[in-house]
């Protein structure tokens, strides 16, 4: 959308492209939103002046301010107002300025999908996944598919809430996620598809020597998490952390947070030295854990989360299935059935 066409099309600000929307909501009657005229404003948003959006757009200054001043007529609202620093936009340009950002994204990504598969066809698949399915079966997986297919696959560590943004933006072609239980699903736009491939218990991480391991050893029986009350709490991610306040919340008491880290590693550190206790997935330990430590079941019907595929509903390509087919399948010797 950046990039500078004709002069003298771009002086004209009013194209034919306009989209119908209805927006009764906000008091005014149909209207006619032009993507590009978004898109303006979102460049407004990130470079702060009308003459910094012409640099970089080839748009002169008054075919942008002509623009902007049409749908302010067509809107009946100010969406831009000017400061002793250049210019802002208000409340209602910044709402606009949203979805401008992400047709750019979307633009700019459909310039690299097509690059893309001039250079290899459609067979590179971009993949999050979090670091704990990374450990534990993804990175065989795709040894696999990369011996028995043209199919080649680049694989980057992220959490659900960035992998599910990625998404969003184009910057991934899908993810492997997790949904805790305790907490509500993660939302995202209406064009992702959500498949779960199974259940990940969670775990109580803790010494070996601890008075609660020594007690599961002569029960067997999953561990009341109020039992750890007393002591302090190793937390993961931010959405590791939430899943981590809600059980204990649940349980009665409020965690002793003392450290955070998405390290596994760290975290096993951290408890062998007494630092604390934490809250782990069951899929995380299939790497190994320290011989000083145990990982406990858990006594919360909560305590638990979901392993999911997520792609965009309009990707079709063989590729993108044959992926999701190989992960779901190997997922199954790591996960519970749901």
């Amino acid at each position: 959308m950046n990039t500078p066409a004709d002069s003298n099309t771009r002086e004209n600000a009013n194209t034919n492209t306009d989209i119908s929307i209805t927006a009764n909501a906000t008091g005014f009657s149909t209207k006619t939103l032009n993507p590009q005229i978004l898109v303006t404003l979102w460049n407004v948003e990130r470079l702060g002046s009308f003459s910094a959006v012409a640099r970089e757009t080839g748009w002169s200054q008054p075919a942008i301010s002509q623009q902007i001043r049409k749908i302010e007529r067509e809107l009946d609202a100010k969406l831009v107002q000017r400061t002793s620093h250049g210019v802002e936009l208000t409340p209602i340009g910044r709402i606009l300025a949203r979805h401008g950002q992400l047709i750019d994204n979307r633009v700019t990504q459909a310039v690299k999908d097509v690059e893309e598969y001039q250079r290899n066809g459609s067979t590179h698949i971009r993949l999050v996944a979090p670091p704990s399915v990374c450990s534990s079966f993804v990175a065989r997986v795709l040894v696999h598919i990369s011996k028995t297919s043209d199919i080649r696959v680049s694989l980057m560590q992220m959490e659900p809430p960035e992998a599910m943004e990625a998404l969003e933006q184009g910057l991934a072609d899908c993810a492997i996620i997790f949904q805790y239980n305790s907490l509500p699903a993660l939302a995202g736009p209406d064009d992702l598809e959500v498949a779960p491939f199974g259940v990940d218990p969670l775990m109580l991480l803790i010494g070996a020597n601890n008075a609660i391991a020594r007690q599961y050893e002569s029960s067997h029986l999953p561990v009341q998490l109020v039992s750890a009350r007393s002591e302090q709490w190793i937390a993961g991610c931010e959405t590791c952390q939430a899943n981590l306040v809600s059980l204990a919340r649940a349980a009665g008491f409020t965690p002793e947070i003392t450290h955070s880290t998405d390290d596994f590693w760290a975290t096993q550190n951290l408890v062998e030295v007494g630092m604390g206790v934490s809250i782990v997935s069951r899929l995380a330990t299939t790497a190994g854990i320290q011989p000083d430590l145990a990982a406990l079941p858990i006594a919360d019907n909560n305590a638990f989360r979901t392993v999911c595929f997520v792609t965009r509903k309009v990707d079709d390509r063989p590729a993108v299935a044959r992926v999701k087919d190989e992960i779901e399948r190997a997922s199954h010797q790591y996960l519970e059935n749901i």
